[in-house]
């Protein structure tokens, strides 16, 4: 087990277990861990000596992700090869503490107490996907110290999008962190006071963090005109850099474009993000169909899931960001655009106001009208870019930010220790 009293009885840093999360599938989650991990290596050195960062993952990194982060980290543990062995005795043991002790996890907190890792992050209602690890937690955990993460209650708010059993599962899996953990981490506090709400009788300290977009300096010796002729894109486009699942709202931004069409404005817009919704299949076809049957194919271009370094590229161009969505935990797409200075369409949802980049432009998130309007009138002010002086303003401001985000972090595992 992780004790406590490790860190008193060594004079070595606290090793902070960062636990990867996301994929190709949800490439949001493997961008809060990357711009984790970048906000404590911008911390000055003497701020974070006392720590060593270890990342967890499931399986191998990408290999440009790993050569990003590994300046970074102390060690990465890739938990297919880096977990106790499955001896016979082993697995006996094992099938002994899951069946007759209900501790489901003693092989990963084998690995845990190996590792000397003194507290884990983050730890969610679902950690099968990633490292294999079922809840409760706690007694498998012994005192060791962690805090969950919940990226939002998405399927309190729209549970039409959600199966009986996955909304089961969600509530099973927090209601779980509610009463195990010590700390309980947010991205906004729009979700952590609907987290109280929801949960009132819970012990755990709710903490919120807002992450940010670290601004690569790769992104600004890159040509964004040359990865736009690599797509054939034309010269002025808006961008929406959004997975096509149903909360997203596509559908609000075509009606909207089909709107502005028949007062003769045509913008072009360029969609990027992963077409397939695994809670309803056929989800992207729908929004195909609604494309031609609306007449605005020949101004949509759909590519689909694309390389990061290209779709920050193609921000950069770009005349503005339109962020349609109806539910965001904290909304990545808002943070890269504060990074690069690019103004945004955003729906008027509660987190989006919480984040409230410079220059945003709000409009009824269920309005195509409303949409159709804001572009209308934002169409004549905008200019392709990228523009200089306004990167160079916000790429400053967003590494302070990130300063900040790394500071909190490290105040977030000193609360719970």
């Amino acid at each position: 087990m992780v004790s406590r009293g490790v860190i008193s009885s060594v004079n070595r840093p606290r090793r902070i277990g960062l636990i990867m999360q996301g994929g190709a599938g949800w490439v949001g989650g493997s961008e809060y861990i990357r711009n984790l991990v970048l906000a404590f290596g911008q911390l000055p050195t003497e701020e974070r000596a006392g720590y060593e960062l270890c990342l967890i993952s499931g399986t191998p990194l990408e290999p440009a992700l790993a050569r990003q982060l590994e300046c970074h980290v102390a060690r990465s543990y890739t938990l297919s090869t880096d977990l106790p062995l499955a001896t016979l005795p082993n697995r006996a043991r094992w099938l002994m503490d899951r069946h007759l002790r209900g501790q489901p996890n003693t092989r990963f907190a084998e690995f845990v107490s190996a590792a000397s890792l003194d507290f884990l992050y983050p730890l969610t209602y679902d950690n099968q996907y990633n490292i294999g690890v079922a809840l409760p937690l706690g007694k498998a955990l012994g005192n060791g110290r962690w805090a969950g993460w919940i990226p939002d209650f998405q399927h309190r708010f729209m549970p039409e999008l959600f199966s009986v059993a996955e909304i089961a599962k969600r509530d099973a899996g927090i209601g779980i962190l509610a009463r195990e953990a010590g700390t309980i981490v947010f991205s906004s506090e729009s979700a952590a006071e609907d987290f109280r709400r929801f949960y009132p009788e819970t012990g755990a300290r709710a903490k919120v963090l807002h992450f940010r977009t670290h601004p690569d300096c790769a992104w600004f010796e890159s040509d964004p005109l040359q990865v736009q002729q690599r797509f054939h894109l034309p010269d002025d486009f808006f961008l929406v850099s959004n997975q096509f699942w149903q909360h997203k709202n596509h559908r609000t931004l075509f009606a909207a474009l089909a709107l502005l069409r028949k007062r003769g404005l045509k913008p072009a817009l360029v969609c990027t993000g992963q077409t397939s919704d695994f809670r309803k299949k056929d989800y992207f076809n729908i929004l195909l169909r609604q494309i031609h049957e609306s007449g605005i194919a020949s101004q949509v271009f759909v590519l689909g899931l694309i390389d990061r370094t290209e779709q920050i590229q193609l921000m950069r161009r770009s005349l503005a960001v339109i962020q349609p969505s109806l539910f965001e935990g904290w909304s990545t797409v808002l943070e890269d655009a504060r990074a690069l200075g690019k103004i945004v369409l955003a729906s008027d949802i509660a987190v989006h106001r919480e984040q409230n980049p410079p220059g945003v432009r709000f409009f009824a998130r269920d309005s195509p009208e409303a949409l159709a309007d804001a572009i209308a009138v934002m169409l004549p002010e905008c200019v392709a870019g990228p523009n200089s002086a306004g990167e160079a303003a916000a790429r400053a401001t967003a590494e302070r930010a990130m300063l900040k985000y790394g500071r909190d972090f490290l105040g977030m595992i000193e609360g719970s220790l």
